[in-house]
């Protein structure tokens, strides 16, 4: 649980101080999602910092923390994630925009659960759907599924995200 904390606090920090900086091609991002691994359900935070490099390309680096419920044990594990993505938008209307996602992450899985390897590196597939609120606050859905060789399932993330440009 204090590791939730300090990840919680340390995504605070990061977005306050890149919303005090001038910059408007940055946005930060707050992610709750449910993430599954396996037959396992999870609760994941996550903080994104995003770079718009184009109208429609953005870069993005994140970091999760997950705390997954077998359901078949009594024993909970934690999953931490540290990832670089590209998002692309390709259908842009009035009100909405959909981006699909591309990137890689590094994974960790804490020793509660026995594997052969705990940490490793995977690729990240996306989409989301974006809406915008005002012209600096969007919000929306997204979706992620991860693929690396040292998870016990498939890890998919889907939740509902707020990005604010700076």
């Amino acid at each position: 649980m204090n590791s939730i904390k300090f990840y919680i606090a340390l995504y605070t920090l990061l977005l306050a101080s890149f919303t005090s900086s001038s910059q408007s091609e940055f946005s930060g991002s707050l992610i709750l999602n449910q993430q599954f691994v396996g037959e396992d359900i999870g609760i994941n935070y996550e903080g994104q910092i995003n770079y718009q490099i184009h109208p429609d390309i953005s870069i993005g680096l994140s970091a999760a923390q997950a705390n997954m419920s077998p359901e078949d044990s009594d024993r909970n594990y934690d999953l931490g994630k540290f990832g670089i993505h590209i998002s692309y938008a390709f259908g842009n209307y009035e009100n909405f925009k959909f981006e699909s996602i591309v990137g890689f992450s590094y994974l960790h899985f804490s020793e509660d659960i026995v594997l052969k390897e705990n940490q490793g590196a995977g690729l990240d597939l996306g989409i989301q759907l974006v809406f915008g609120a005002m012209k600096k606050l969007h919000y929306g859905f997204k979706i992620v599924t991860s693929y690396s060789n040292i998870s016990p399932g498939s890890i998919v993330n889907t939740g509902v995200f707020v990005t604010y440009n700076i």
